[in-house]
């Protein structure tokens, strides 16, 4: 299965309202770098599949976590 797959599978089976599923946690589930997941959430971001939780770091917008879509939430 690869990463994205795997993203996906995770957050369409969460509820909107469930809390993002953050970087480090994908990752430790993957058993895969950060670096490696931040890549796919940035695909699945762009590509509408998934939206993204977002914090400020020193006044920079940066990507921390995922939400399910609009059009993949159950």
């Amino acid at each position: 299965m690869n990463v994205d797959t795997h993203i996906l599978k995770t957050l369409q089976a969460r509820a909107a309202s469930d809390r993002p599923v953050t970087i480090s946690d994908f990752a430790r589930q993957l058993g895969a770098h950060p670096a490696v997941v931040l890549e796919a959430a940035r695909r699945l971001v762009a590509s509408g599949q998934a939206a993204p939780a977002m914090i400020s770091v020193h006044g920079v917008p940066t990507l921390r976590g995922l939400l399910p879509a609009a059009s993949t939430a159950t």
